[in-house]
């Protein structure tokens, strides 16, 4: 599962992949009002949207009307799921708000991902905090690049859900 964002502005936004047996599924759990933010709609939708995104803030993530099934092709997911190597991201260590140090380096506006690994037997996660530009200022970290590609692949999945959106 992957969490990406600014945290505390975009509410809980997650993509989840899970695989049952030889099967591999794709989920969504966002807010369905989160584009409509800052604006202009007639009438009273604005109210309405704002109303509508208070509850979804309010609700426990959990299977609940949030949760949506990504229509995807099977192959496509199986074969991004190879991509992901799943026990090897299991290995991942995440640098959450610890970063480098870096003279030249800083950053206090970054993204958020966490990557939360489940299986059976336990659960972990790993988060990081603006990857990407630690990436290119502070120099390659096997960790980063990994949490980097895996981000890359839960948003190729995405759009492979929502063909008609660009």
């Amino acid at each position: 599962m992957y969490q990406g964002g600014l945290r505390d502005r975009d509410g809980p936004s997650y993509l989840i992949l899970a695989k049952q047996k030889n099967q591999v599924y794709f989920f969504t759990y966002q807010s369905p009002y989160r584009q409509a933010r800052g604006r202009y709609f007639p009438g009273n939708l604005v109210r309405h949207f704002a109303k509508q995104e208070a509850a979804f803030r309010a609700a426990v993530p959990d299977t609940n009307r949030y949760l949506l099934p990504g229509i995807v092709p099977p192959d496509t997911l199986r074969w991004h799921w190879l991509r992901l190597q799943p026990r090897q991201l299991w290995a991942i260590k995440g640098d959450g708000p610890n970063q480098p140090a870096a003279p030249n380096c800083a950053v206090d506006d970054g993204d958020y991902n966490t990557f939360f690994l489940i299986d059976q037997r336990a659960m972990k996660s790993a988060t990081f905090y603006a990857p990407a530009y630690w990436e290119e200022c502070a120099g390659k970290d096997p960790n980063r690049q990994r949490a980097i590609r895996t981000r890359g692949e839960f948003h190729a999945i995405l759009r492979a859900s929502q063909p008609n959106v660009k």
